[in-house]
């Protein structure tokens, strides 16, 4: 299990950039869209890959991402996760074919053409290394989080944090912890226009 702290990325991001975003999305990118990629576990006994696709119907509204920001940062961990399952679906985020997990925060940010996007869902969706004899125990990990960056063409690559759980950094960061020991590397991603 690793603690990772990510720089106002990962629920934070500028809130200029972000109204910029909605006001005037470029004519190659924003919601609806699919994203898909390769999701690629790597460990000391060998890897795993499987598809990931990300099919985001609209970001999030401003007032449900600052009620789950405000959440995060006021009643840590608990009321997030309440914020979080009473935020409205924008899209769904499915692995490998499987069943969709409904994805309930999604967030870009834009700069010079290339795209940050964040997206959580309101449930875990794998717990990597759950079955080693000295794994950690699985409560308390509720969430997923994709974190991809996209370049001016819309090809790009990210991580995901497939059981995870977040706490306010006390420095207006956000700290994510992975069940994981180290994050699932999401590549060779693509973007296309959805329906």
């Amino acid at each position: 299990m690793r603690t990772a702290k990510i720089l106002m990325t990962v629920l934070l991001l500028g809130a200029p950039v972000w109204a910029e975003a909605q006001a005037k999305p470029p004519a190659a990118t924003g919601a609806p869209e699919i994203l898909s990629g390769t999701a690629e576990i790597k460990n000391a006994t060998g890897a795993l890959s499987g598809t990931l696709e990300a099919r985001i119907t609209r970001y999030s509204l401003d007032f449900d991402r600052t009620t789950v920001e405000a959440a995060l940062k006021s009643g840590g961990y608990p009321k997030f996760l309440a914020a979080l399952r009473n935020a409205p679906q924008v899209g769904e985020l499915v692995l490998g074919g499987g069943k969709p997990y409904a994805i309930r925060y999604a967030r870009e940010r834009t700069n010079a053409g290339a795209r940050t996007i964040v997206l959580v869902t309101d449930r875990p969706v794998y717990f990597v290394g759950s079955n080693r004899p000295e794994a950690p125990p699985k409560a308390g990990y509720e969430i997923a989080l994709v974190e991809i960056q996209l370049d001016a063409t819309g090809r790009g690559k990210g991580i995901m944090a497939a059981a995870a759980r977040v706490r306010p950094d006390g420095d207006g960061g956000v700290l994510l912890d992975d069940y994981a020991e180290q994050p699932i590397t999401v590549t060779n991603v693509t973007r296309k226009a959805g329906q």
